[in-house]
């Protein structure tokens, strides 16, 4: 035979019979095998299996009816549910045979409770600690006459003279004080003095010497003040504490006003760390069980967390938590960025592997095992990522298997049953199939409708 399906010409004549004979056999067991199928009646499972119970409106399950049509708010066809299945099945699962789950490799696992510590790596900047920190000013106008300190970063001593200064203003204070000394060491010297007279005496002492330490001037200095009995020329500004110089603001024949700002101190053996924090991990934060510190060329500092809450500023994503870190050799300086490593207690948490979650950007969902080779694509919210775990927080419940390998496939395939995708209501919240929503631009923005009764009310909302 050639390829036309001719004998050949040249073939004997009982050769073509023996042929034509043999294609006749075959022709009438064929024809007898399909008139068979035609004419066995089906049996009482197959008509059982194809019997249709209702029709559903693909984007309103619970919308049912006996007979084919339309559905009476979005318009879409109804889609048959038959015996054995359900509103889901029909409209969003995908089922695989067993060849075809072998062939894309799928897998599955169960979700999870986990509950293991939550681990929050941040960034954060070293500042001084509020409580160690000191200002430095003049209580009287002046001038600057000498400085005696270091530059800005100089370590200072307490009691430490920085700078010198002249003010008319000071002679008065310095008078009082030693008419006060004098009244008070004549009393004392007295046999038998007045206790009154000498309590009055003992406070005006104190508040002279008060007055001395508000203008600016030292303990040392006071004490020279009083061995010398009179006047000093220039009031020496005097350290409050032990640090570092965090601000100069003075320069010899500078002149400034009473109360500005000369300069600024910190006792570094203790810093705080401002670090970010996100509102996602504000929760988190009130069950820390340990923080730690690490920067390039720096072994590992412990922290501890303060007792303020996080901060949020109302422009801002992100937060500041307060950490308070011991600093003996000062190697942590203000304006230093470091990295920080927050622990947190364990808490349960539904958790399933991050490749089970398909995010779009607008939502994100898993694909369901449901058994017999039907996966149905499930809406859940994620909350935090730990390694390559993921927090569900609604939408699935423990146990529940969801395809891991293979589900970016699972869900091209979803999205082939309905080509243009689906949106969401922005009145009932309800998906709906792109190409049959009702669509409203408002403002630059784009919203999508099920019904002309949600996009109705929706706009009668907004101009109220």
């Amino acid at each position: 035979m050639d390829d036309a399906g001719n004998l050949p010409q040249t073939a004997p004549a009982s050769g073509r019979r023996r042929w034509l004979s043999a294609l006749a056999i075959v022709a009438a067991l064929l024809a007898a095998y399909f008139a068979g199928r035609e004419s066995r009646p089906p049996t009482a499972i197959e008509r059982d299996a194809k019997r249709v119970l209702y029709y559903v409106d693909p984007m309103h399950p619970a919308y049912r009816s006996d007979k084919p049509g339309t559905a009476p708010d979005c318009g879409m066809e109804l889609q048959p549910v038959y015996n054995g299945g359900d509103a889901a099945a029909a409209i969003d699962s995908i089922r695989l045979t067993p060849a075809e789950e072998q062939a894309v490799r799928l897998e599955t696992e169960p979700a999870q409770q986990a509950d293991g510590a939550r681990h929050v790596h941040t960034a954060g900047r070293v500042v001084p600690d509020e409580a160690l920190t000191y200002s430095v000013s003049a209580g009287a106008e002046g001038w600057v006459r000498r400085v005696f300190s270091g530059g800005t970063g100089s370590r200072v001593k307490r009691g430490q003279a920085l700078a010198a200064f002249f003010s008319k203003e000071v002679s008065g204070p310095q008078q009082a004080y030693l008419y006060a000394l004098q009244s008070y060491e004549r009393l004392q010297h007295m046999p038998s003095p007045p206790a009154d007279q000498l309590a009055a005496a003992s406070q005006q002492l104190a508040s002279a010497l008060d007055y001395l330490r508000y203008v600016g001037m030292g303990d040392p200095q006071i004490e020279e003040l009083g061995r010398m009995r009179m006047e000093l020329p220039d009031i020496n500004l005097a350290a409050p504490g032990d640090g570092r110089i965090l601000e100069r603001r003075v320069a010899v024949g500078q002149r400034f006003m009473k109360g500005e700002l000369l300069y600024r101190i910190a006792n570094l053996e203790r810093v705080w760390v401002m670090a970010d924090v996100h509102p996602g991990d504000a929760a988190l934060l009130n069950g820390i069980t340990s923080a730690r510190i690490t920067a390039e060329g720096l072994p590992p500092m412990e922290a501890k967390a303060g007792a303020a809450a996080p901060q949020f500023e109302e422009q801002g994503r992100t937060g500041k938590m307060r950490l308070e870190v011991p600093n003996p050799r000062e190697t942590l300086v203000p304006g230093m960025i470091v990295n920080v490593e927050l622990e947190t207690a364990a808490r349960p948490a539904l958790t399933v592997s991050a490749d089970a979650v398909i995010d779009s950007g607008m939502s994100r969902r898993v694909f369901v095992a449901m058994g017999g080779g039907r996966y149905e694509p499930r809406d859940v919210e994620t909350g935090r990522q730990e390694g390559d775990r993921v927090e569900i927080r609604s939408g699935l419940k423990s146990g529940e298997r969801v395809v891991t390998a293979a589900a970016f496939l699972l869900d091209s395939e979803s999205r082939m049953k309905t080509p243009s995708g689906l949106v969401t209501d922005a009145e009932c919240g309800m998906k709906v199939a792109l190409a049959k929503a009702r669509r409203l631009e408002r403002k630059g923005a784009t919203y999508y409708f099920c019904s002309d009764a949600c996009q109705q009310k929706f706009a009668a909302r907004q101009t109220q």
